[in-house]
């Protein structure tokens, strides 16, 4: 009888543990997951506030061109 208990407890052990691990796997998989589609959104917010920045500095540029311009 102690027999069958023991290979009842080591077949549920060694059906838990691949579950256990999978979803281990699965967890660290979205987190990293989550982490990089975080850093790519900060990426892209610190990449728009550049351009503006470029297209604010480009405007300047243009109306102090405009002004300077002399006719032909």
């Amino acid at each position: 009888m102690d027999n069958q208990n023991d290979k009842s407890r080591e077949t549920q052990t060694s059906t838990e543990e691949p579950k256990t691990i999978l979803g281990a796997l699965l967890d660290l998989g979205s987190s990293w997951a989550s982490h990089g589609l975080n850093a790519g959104k900060l990426t892209l917010e610190s990449s728009a506030r550049m351009l503006d920045k470029t297209a604010k500095a480009v405007e300047g540029f243009a109306r102090d061109f405009e002004k300077n311009r002399k006719p032909v």
